[in-house]
Order: C-alpha cells, then structure tokens, then sequence
C-alpha cells in the first residue's frame, strides 16, 4: 500500500502525516451522495528528515495490514457470535422463557470484551516499536 502525505507536524523524531484515504464509491457523480472522504492522521519515524510541508511517500506492508484489519474487523464479530451461542446454549439449558434475550445480551457482552482484547493488543504492537507503516522518499 502507498500513500502520498502531507507532514502536518514533526515532533521529535517522528511526524505527523495527513492523507487521504480513497472513497469506496470511485467518485462518478452518478448520484448525488458527494463520496467525501476525510483525512486521516498518520504518526510515523522521521527516518527522511522530513519538515513541515513536505510531501512524502508513504508505504506499508500489506500483510501486516491486512493482519491487523482482520483483528479489528473479525475479532469482534466472532466474539459477538461465540456470546451469542454461549448464551443460548446456557440460558436454554436452563430453561429460561427469555432465553433469546439474554442471549444477545451475553453477545454484546462478548462483543464490548473484544473491543478491550483489541485494545490490549494495539498497546502491545505499539510497545513492540514495529514499524507498520514507514516513509520513502520526499516528493
């Protein structure tokens, strides 16, 4: 993946990028929706000596994003599922008149769990120092 961003910000030895991300629609002005998309905020190693008002390529490796975007994405809908099971294998076996109902409580339970699980593991990949995105010239 690469991307072309602005250096809003350098602090220290790292810097803040600013790009866009690419709208899903293609932008054909076949309806009126707009398709805006917003900025996103990328803080990066300074490894180029950037200064503000650069413009620089941004690259990252595709299978350690597609790792994490499987993470963030299917984390927590598999918790969200497995509460959701759990709870009405549980509550049924119980014979509970609401089981249904509790049973998607125990799902979205589940699913705030996985959003802390998520979170840990972010902490963690940030702790680590890998780069999963980095600069590679300026433009």
């Amino acid at each position: 993946m690469e991307k072309v961003g602005f250096v809003r910000r350098v602090v220290d030895d790292k810097v803040e990028l600013v790009f866009t991300r690419a709208s899903g629609c293609g932008n054909c002005n076949g309806c009126a929706g707009g398709c805006e998309t917003k900025a996103h905020i990328v803080i990066v190693e300074n490894s180029l000596d950037a200064k503000v008002g650069d413009f620089v390529e941004l690259r990252g490796e595709s299978k350690i994003i597609m790792r994490y975007m499987f993470i963030i994405y299917m984390f927590p809908f598999a918790f969200l599922i497995a509460g959701i099971l759990i709870g009405n294998s549980y509550f049924k076996s119980i014979d509970n008149p609401n089981y249904e109902l509790l049973s998607f409580g125990t799902g979205v339970l589940a699913l705030s769990m996985s959003f802390i699980f998520i979170r840990l593991i972010d902490r963690r990949v940030a702790k680590s120092g890998k780069a999963t995105m980095f600069m590679t010239r300026i433009l």
